[in-house]
Parts: structure tokens; sequence; C-alpha cells
């Protein structure tokens, strides 16, 4: 039996990007669906069950920081998607509750990436209690570290970022993408820092650029977890 597909409910009044954006996310086995007005989005919300959300702000009928709103009741994890660009605004929409911010105009590829990352989180945040590595294990709920029998302390952001990689085994991520794991506001921090955060986890674990056990880096491209799992 095949399993369900993470159904997205993406609320935008465009119909052009609406379609554009869909078809990126049905191709990711993600199905859709879409509404193009506050009021019958609300309604959906209300009375339907779906895994996450996409909401422009700017909308017939409403407005889309409403629907924010009744998605963080709902416990619907959201992605704000919208043409307001300033910091006040990025900010507002995480008090609200938005798990992350998206401006116009945005890649369709990068957009379902936070899409599908935001649903890995998710659901491995309601599966997982730990990440168990050989000679690394990562406490999700305590944020706690151990490598080779060892607590290591690290910061919020190098936890962020090492679990990060560490969710995904063997996946790149860019720099780019890596931004998001430790701040909503990508304007105080840049990728020069992603790459101190690393230095800093890598001393702390431990761990030999040239001979990694378990944070890789490919020159171009960005970092990847390399560490080997243990089977339950």
């Amino acid at each position: 039996m095949t399993a369900t597909p993470p159904e997205i409910i993406y609320v935008e009044d465009d119909a052009s990007s609406a379609e554009i954006l869909t078809l990126y996310l049905e191709k990711n086995n993600l199905k859709v669906s879409h509404f193009d007005n506050a009021s019958d989005a609300r309604r959906a919300i209300e009375n339907m069950h779906f895994d996450s959300a996409i909401l422009d702000i700017m909308l017939p009928g409403g407005d889309g920081r409403d629907l924010l709103k009744l998605a963080v009741q709902k416990k619907l994890p959201a992605i704000m998607v919208t043409a307001k660009i300033t910091e006040s605004d990025r900010i507002n929409g995480f008090e609200l509750g938005a798990d992350d911010y998206v401006c116009k105009p945005y890649s369709p590829r990068e957009l379902v990436a936070r899409v599908l990352a935001l649903l890995n989180r998710t659901q491995r945040g309601h599966q997982l209690k730990a990440l168990q590595f050989e000679g690394l294990s990562l406490d999700l709920s305590s944020q706690l570290v151990t490598c080779d029998n060892s607590e290591v302390r690290l910061t919020a952001a190098e936890f962020s970022l090492l679990r990060k990689l560490a969710e995904h085994p063997g996946r790149i991520f860019s720099r780019q993408l890596l931004l998001d794991a430790i701040s909503g506001d990508h304007s105080a921090v840049t990728e020069r820092t992603i790459d101190t955060h690393f230095t800093n986890i890598r001393k702390k674990l431990n761990d030999n650029k040239q001979q990694p056990r378990f944070i890789a880096t490919r020159y171009g491209q960005g970092y990847l977890f390399v560490g080997t799992p243990i089977k339950s």
C-alpha cells in the first residue's frame, strides 16, 4: 500500500504564480488544494486536514495574516509568501507564528525545498526523540549533543545546523538554504556566518575537515552529513 502524499493548502490570488508552483509541488508528490481568496481558504482550514500551508498575505476577501493566526490555532505549519519585504514585515510574520517567510519574486524550486524541509521537521518531530549515529547522538527535545560518550555544548544556531544536516544524511545543503535553519531574518546572517558555525561545530566534535566523521564540505555546493546511522 502506498503512503498518502502530504496535502498542502496553497492560498494565492495570482493565477499564473499558483499554476507554476502547484506544478512544482505536485511533481514532488505533494497533494495541493489551491484557493485564490481568504474566505474559501478559511473555511478549508477550519474543516479539512492539511499537513502544511503556503499563505500569501495580500488576498481578496481578507488578510493572509488572519489565515496564519488560524493555522497556528490548528497547529498547521505555515510558510508566508509575500511581496512585503521589509524587516518589520518578516519579523511580524514570525511573531504571528509563521514557520518560514519567503519574499516575492521567489524560485519555485527553493520554495518547494522549504516546504519539504518543513514537512520533514514536523513529521520527524512527532516521531523521533533523538538522532543516533556511530559516535554521535542528538537529543531533539533537550538539544543535548553527545559525542564519543561526552557531552558537547553547542549554541542554538550550531545545534539547528547540525540537526538540519543530520536529519538528511548524504544530502548536500547550500549555504543559502542553511541560513533558514538559524535565522528567519537573513539580512543579519551571511553565508560566511554559516562557515564560521561549521568551523566551531567541527572543533567541538573533534571532526577533521580533511577526513570527516560527521560533516563534509562539497566545494561550490555546500555541506552534508556523512555520519553512520545506528539501526534500531
